[in-house]
């Protein structure tokens, strides 16, 4: 049985505590676990705020130079 969480987050929450991680990819990983402990999917728009918001962490130019 899957775990959930105790105390129910956001998806904004969740987008959040996401970029947290050291890549995006770790990130997104994070975020689908998260949605999901929550009993939601996730989307591809979701998928997209929450690339935007990594690309706001580590810069524009840095995330087209080194694809992070």
């Amino acid at each position: 049985m899957k775990e959930k969480n105790q105390v129910a987050t956001t998806t904004e929450m969740n987008i959040a505590a996401a970029i947290l991680n050291d890549t995006l990819r770790d990130a997104e990983v994070h975020f689908r676990a998260l949605q999901h402990a929550n009993d939601r999917g996730t989307t591809v728009s979701q998928y997209t705020d929450l690339e935007r918001a990594w690309i706001d962490k580590v810069g524009g130019m840095n995330y087209i130079m080194n694809c992070e």
